[in-house]
């Protein structure tokens, strides 16, 4: 799959012609804006979609990713957008902040293997990078087992689904004390744990997705051979290094300094601008 084209079309439902290689015209873009802005804000963002794709086309990435940037910021959230910045930074060789907008994509949009793609070529790149610097290729920036699993899934479907399996769960369960055929009542007895096994699974999907499980706010590190430090303060000592694009869990923050979780049973503070929460902050 080709990561070198940006894809933006502000609203999901123009994502497949986009996707298709269907150009978004300035028409078409207008009417996406004017769905759900007021003319005047609608044409700013416009001009800005205009000139972060004009920039990009012509290879200026700086120029691109801060006009993106701006237009994420005036409160558009789409895909496609997040997609194009993460691409934007990935040809910046900006990796970690590739993998964190990608990542954002596929939090709206569940299963985008474009983004996929992206977080899978910018992981390649760091790993070549630290293995030419180095000699080191291993990079960890998968989510667990456990996400991973629903990962494709959006939390509406699985909600919906929990919500549904429920109904027929406990609707056997009744239908028991009122059916007294021996066929059915078998039927009955063999269908409640399948779907009791299924509701569980989904609702642990669901938990799983509404972050239960874990604690604190998911985050890519941002900055590579980053200092990890046992408080929040740069005089303080080191406890090692941390890579650009490791997933980490944001504990608590502190005066610019961020308490993070990473793989290994690692923890410390980082610097609130080397770590990126995949949840938007307002700002």
């Amino acid at each position: 799959m080709s990561l070198t084209r940006p894809r933006s079309a502000l609203l999901t439902a123009l994502s497949a012609a986009t996707r298709a290689g269907t150009t978004l015209t300035s028409a078409a873009l207008l009417g996406a804006l004017l769905f759900g802005a007021a003319p005047a804000h609608a044409d700013s963002q416009r001009a800005l979609f205009e000139r972060a794709s004009a920039a990009y086309a012509r290879g200026d990435y700086p120029t691109a990713i801060r006009t993106y940037e701006q237009l994420t910021e005036s409160g558009i959230e789409d895909p496609d957008v997040y997609y194009d910045l993460g691409l934007a930074y990935a040809k910046q060789g900006a990796h970690g902040h590739a993998i964190l907008w990608f990542e954002r994509a596929i939090q709206l949009a569940p299963g985008d293997a474009a983004a996929e793609a992206g977080i899978a070529a910018s992981t390649s790149a760091l790993g070549r990078r630290r293995a030419d610097a180095r000699g080191e290729t291993t990079m960890r920036t998968r989510p667990p087992f456990r996400e991973a699993a629903v990962r494709s899934v959006k939390t509406n479907t699985l909600a919906v689904l929990v919500l549904a399996l429920s109904a027929l769960f406990f609707g056997v369960l009744g239908a028991l004390r009122f059916v007294r055929g021996e066929t059915q009542r078998m039927a009955l007895w063999i269908a409640a744990p399948l779907l009791g096994l299924a509701l569980g699974t989904a609702s642990l999907g669901l938990a799983q997705k509404l972050g239960y499980f874990d604690e604190g706010a998911p985050a890519i590190v941002l900055g590579d051979d980053a200092d990890l430090r046992e408080a929040p303060d740069p005089r303080a000592t080191t406890r090692g290094l941390v890579h650009q694009g490791e997933r980490a869990r944001v504990l608590a923050r502190d005066r610019g300094w961020s308490r993070v979780r990473l793989p290994g049973a690692r923890e410390g503070w980082l610097r609130d601008d080397l770590v990126g929460e995949l949840e938007r902050r307002p700002r």
